[in-house]
């Protein structure tokens, strides 16, 4: 079988060119066929998936979320496939928060002999996914990880936009940017009125105080914040974090030390819900993102449902 790799050579400011170039020598030495494809751009590979036709072979990733996540969707919206085409998953990335919360080896020859123990024994793990339908435009989206409305959101688009956060990337600390994010998203984000609806228990919950709006399939946001430590990729929901804004800066960046140690669900704005579909308003324009690809300030009106999706990690 020749193995199709899918590559983001810039993803973590290149480490995923240098992890693929190391495992390109272990797949020569030991004579293992395989093809390439290289992103020259966002959305490169996202096009390529989408205009695919039928080959089956799997596909393996070689990026970081956001990667994993044009991939995924590249292949949800591509009609043409007969049937959902295995992912496999490589991480390279500056946050690899999918890759956290499943445990992947940070090695690349490691992680490709255990994908290859999974496709040689056909253990596929179905995963929860997201699918969200804007009902403003119409328009599907998947996401792999999460999608944040709020300084969930800001943050990720301060910190992708930070030249710290390249120089980071060099030494595998990418993560971190997204912490120095925080405090000049602080500065920026102001409370917004949401409703988030659960519409399998025919609940809401509204506020016009909301700072952070989080949906996840998985424990971690951002680089390896727990926010959702409970959180699982297999039991058919979402998790759901709402923050209200505190009342001062003194709480708040209580609130924020809160959630760095693991124990943010005690206190009196921090709102954790469970659901299999969501509906989800924001009032006012707010950055929204998925799996931190930002999107730009907007109203959001959203339907959020969970799918199953075949992966060999």
């Amino acid at each position: 079988m020749a193995y199709s790799f899918w590559v983001n050579p810039i993803a973590g400011n290149g480490v995923a060119k240098q992890k693929w170039q190391k495992l390109q020598s272990y797949l020569n030495e030991q004579s293992i066929a395989y093809r390439v494809f290289y992103s020259d751009g966002p959305g490169a590979i996202e096009n390529q998936l989408f205009q695919s036709t039928h080959d089956q072979v799997p596909v393996v990733i070689i990026g970081g979320d956001g990667t994993l996540h044009e991939a995924l969707n590249g292949l949800l919206k591509n009609k043409t496939l007969n049937q959902t085409r295995p992912i496999a998953y490589i991480s390279a990335g500056s946050g690899n928060d999918f890759a956290r919360s499943h445990q992947l080896s940070d090695d690349p020859i490691q992680a490709f002999k255990r994908i290859n123990r999974q496709i040689e024994q056909n253990n596929v793990i179905l995963l929860d996914i997201g699918k969200c339908l804007d009902e403003q435009t119409s328009e599907v989206s998947y996401f792999v990880n999460n999608l944040g409305i709020g300084i969930d959101a800001t943050t990720v688009a301060f910190a992708n936009q930070s030249k710290i956060k390249r120089w980071l990337n060099r030494y595998h600390l990418g993560g971190f940017s997204y912490f120095l994010a925080i405090f000049q998203s602080l500065q920026q984000q102001d409370a917004f009125g949401a409703e988030v609806v659960l519409q399998d228990q025919k609940e809401s919950y509204c506020t016009n105080n909301a700072f952070l709006i989080t949906v996840s399939n998985q424990p971690y946001f951002g680089g390896g914040i727990k926010i959702l430590p409970d959180a699982s990729s297999v039991d058919g929901l979402f998790d759901i974090i709402l923050v209200d804004r505190p009342k001062s800066l003194g709480r708040l960046i209580w609130l924020i030390g809160a959630l760095l140690r693991g124990n943010h669900y005690r206190y009196s704005e921090v709102h954790h819900l469970k659901s299999a579909r969501i509906g989800l308003r924001s009032e006012t324009k707010e950055y929204s993102h998925l799996d931190g690809e930002v999107i730009p300030a907007r109203k959001n009106l959203l339907y959020l449902s969970t799918i199953k999706y075949p992966f060999y990690i």
